[in-house]
C-alpha cells in the first residue's frame, strides 16, 4: 500500500507514541530495558504507567544517548512494515499516562541526570519529537540520494518545536464555537513562532452537520496544516458521504487548497528563513492600518 501511494506522489503517516508496551517479546521494550533507557519512578525503579497498549514504560528522551538510539529505530530494516514513503505522527507525547496524576507522569519521576519530572515536563514532548524527526533523517540518508525532509506531527510542543515539525490544537469538537476559536488559536501560534499548525477539520469529537463540515473545510484550507481527523466513535465523514451538493462544495474547497500550494510554499519558505507567520492576522500584515487592530 505504501509503495502504491508513493508511486502517486503521496505519503502515509502513522502514529508512533512514547509509551512502550511492557512485553518481553517486543524488541523495543527489551533493548531499552537492557540498556536502562526508561524513565524511573521516585524509588529508582522503571516507571510503569497505563496507556493504549496497557502497562507501559517510557523512554527517557531527556538523555542524548536515548534519543540517538531511538533515531536508529526508523530505518526500514528495523521498523517492520515501513518504507521510505512512511512518515510519523507523535501523539500522546505530553506524555499521557491514563492512570497518572493529571493524566501524565508523577512530578517526582526521575529523568536523566537525576532531574525530577516537575522540572522538565514541557521538554519531554519536544525531545521525543526531535528524536523521531532525527530518525527519519537517518532513514533518508540511507534511502534517498539527497536525504529526506522529515514530517513528524506532534501534539506536545515547546520552545523550539518550530524547528522540528508541525503541531495541531488537540482534541476539539464538531461545534461552531470550536470552528470559530480555531482561527485566533492558530493566528496566535503563528505570531508566537510556531507557523506550522492546524486544527482538526470537522472536529475530533462528535458529528458535524453538512453545513458545519462545509464551512470548516472552507476555513481549513487556509490553515498551515490542513487535515480531517475524528474520534473512533464518530460517524464516518468522508467528503462523498453527505450528498452530491455537499461533496461538490468540499471538492471545490480542496481544489482551492491545491491552487494555493505555490503561495503556501512561498510562505513556508519565508517562515523557514525569517520566522514569519504563515497564517497572519491583519494587523501583522498591515500594522499601520488602525482598522486591522479591531
Amino acid at each position: 500500500m505504501q509503495n502504491d501511494i508513493g508511486s502517486r506522489g503521496r505519503k502515509m503517516v502513522t502514529i508512533v507514541d512514547p509509551h512502550v508496551k511492557r512485553d518481553k517479546s517486543y524488541y523495543i521494550f527489551t533493548e531499552a530495558e537492557d540498556a536502562d533507557f526508561f524513565v524511573k519512578n521516585k524509588n529508582g525503579g522503571v516507571f510503569d504507567g497505563w496507556c493504549w497498549p496497557g502497562s507501559s514504560s517510557y523512554l527517557d528522551v531527556n538523555s542524548p544517548e536515548v534519543r540517538a538510539w531511538w533515531a536508529q529505530q526508523f530505518t526500514v530494516d528495523k521498523y517492520e512494515g515501513s518504507t521510505k514513503h512512511l512518515y510519523i505522527w507523535n501523539d500522546m507525547n505530553e506524555p499521557s499516562v491514563f492512570n497518572g496524576p493529571e493524566v501524565t507522569f508523577p512530578k517526582d519521576n526521575i529523568h536523566y541526570g537525576g532531574v525530577e519530572h516537575r522540572d522538565v515536563h514541557n521538554l519531554f514532548g519536544l525531545y521525543y519529537h526531535m528524536a523521531t524527526a532525527e530518525g527519519l533523517k537517518v532513514r533518508g540518508a540511507v534511502e534517498e540520494q539527497y536525504g529526506d525532509r522529515p514530517f513528524v506531527l506532534s501534539r506536545a510542543f515547546f520552545t523550539g518545536t518550530q524547528r522540528v515539525g508541525p503541531i495541531w490544537t488537540g482534541d476539539n469538537a464538531a461545534d461552531w464555537d470550536h470552528l470559530r476559536i480555531s482561527i485566533p488559536m492558530l493566528l496566535t501560534l503563528g505570531v508566537t513562532g510556531l507557523p506550522f499548525s492546524g486544527a482538526d477539520v470537522g472536529g475530533f469529537f462528535g458529528n458535524p452537520t453538512p453545513e458545519l463540515l462545509t464551512r470548516w473545510y472552507q476555513v481549513g484550507i487556509f490553515y498551515p496544516f490542513f487535515r480531517g481527523h475524528a474520534h473512533l466513535d464518530a460517524a464516518r465523514r468522508e467528503p462523498w458521504l453527505f450528498g452530491e451538493e455537499t461533496t461538490t462544495r468540499l471538492r471545490e474547497a480542496i481544489r482551492a487548497r491545491y491552487a494555493l500550494m505555490p503561495y503556501m510554499y512561498t510562505l513556508f519558505r519565508e517562515a523557514n528563513t525569517t520566522g514569519a507567520a504563515v497564517m497572519r492576522p491583519l494587523w501583522y500584515e498591515f500594522p499601520a492600518d488602525k482598522a486591522a487592530l479591531t
